[in-house]
């Protein structure tokens, strides 16, 4: 038995290992303002005021990010507060933005300054994963096939081309997806959150307040606001997880026989729906 671990979860599978890879996470703008390499991007002094809540150090640096309409980010950042990634200096959003994303994260997706949707997904994500990925992970041992984790990407979806974020978690065999789990906010509503089973709907849910969006109704203290998001996380984890064991009641027969080359593997894959599904034999 080799024991992992997804996000906090500790889990095991069967095999002889599994194989996790990464691909390489979604790059800057290529129009950013890069500082010279020879500098050192965590002390280096500005001359702008921080833009972090009650800093009044007038030692910070631009944010390097311009969005799809080439507007830099307005913010400036001091060392105590600034995002380095990318050999660049951004502000914690956008940095954070570009560390959680998918590859086809390029010129022509680049988020509108203000642009709220693929923050508030991947920080829904982050609160479910951990849980979502070991149940998926079970799942995928049981049906001798792979775990392929797709990271937030934008889509244009359907012909009105509608602007959406989501998070995808995978089960596949050879041809490609045998169960597919994610989560979605389309741009035009920001405020929610869908929950699909191989892209039926099991769940429309409004996101709670939290101080990284702003989206929703402020509660009234600290301790209503932990409350609330609880509540959210578990009602859409419990929609999930319902709709998954479904999935599996209704599919046992199924089932075909193992193939250990796929066992137990785990891939970080791309968002490309273009790109041949990333699955990996062993041996």
């Amino acid at each position: 038995m080799a024991p992992i671990r997804l996000g906090n979860v500790p889990v095991t599978v069967r095999g002889d290992g599994v194989r996790i890879w990464r691909r390489p996470a979604a790059g800057p703008p290529v129009t950013r303002r890069v500082p010279p390499l020879t500098s050192n991007l965590t002390w280096d002094l500005g001359d702008l005021y921080c833009s972090a809540r009650s800093c009044a150090q007038k030692t910070g640096l631009a944010c390097s990010y311009i969005d799809r309409h080439e507007r830099p980010c307005p913010t400036g950042w001091c060392p105590e507060h600034r995002y380095i990634t990318h050999g660049a200096v951004f502000c914690p959003t956008h940095g954070r933005l570009l560390d959680g994303t998918a590859g086809e994260f390029r010129e022509s997706v680049r988020v509108d300054l203000g642009n709220a949707v693929p923050v508030v997904l991947s920080w829904i994500a982050q609160e479910v994963d951990a849980e979502l990925s070991a149940t998926m992970l079970h799942l995928a041992v049981e049906w001798h096939q792979a775990l392929v984790l797709d990271p937030v990407h934008f889509a244009l979806v359907g012909p009105r081309r509608v602007r959406t974020w989501e998070r995808a978690w995978k089960i596949c065999e050879n041809l490609g997806p045998t169960l597919r789990v994610s989560i979605v906010v389309e741009e035009a509503e920001p405020g929610i959150v869908e929950a699909r089973i191989n892209s039926r709907p099991v769940l429309r849910i409004l996101v709670p307040w939290h101080e990284s969006h702003g989206f929703g109704e402020r509660p009234a203290s600290a301790a209503a606001a932990q409350a609330a998001v609880l509540n959210f996380r578990e009602r859409l984890l419990a929609a999930l997880t319902r709709g998954i064991g479904e999935w599996r009641r209704d599919n046992l027969g199924n089932r075909e026989a193992e193939d250990a080359s796929l066992t137990g593997v785990v891939s970080h894959g791309s968002a490309d729906s273009a790109a041949p599904w990333a699955l990996r034999h062993r041996g």
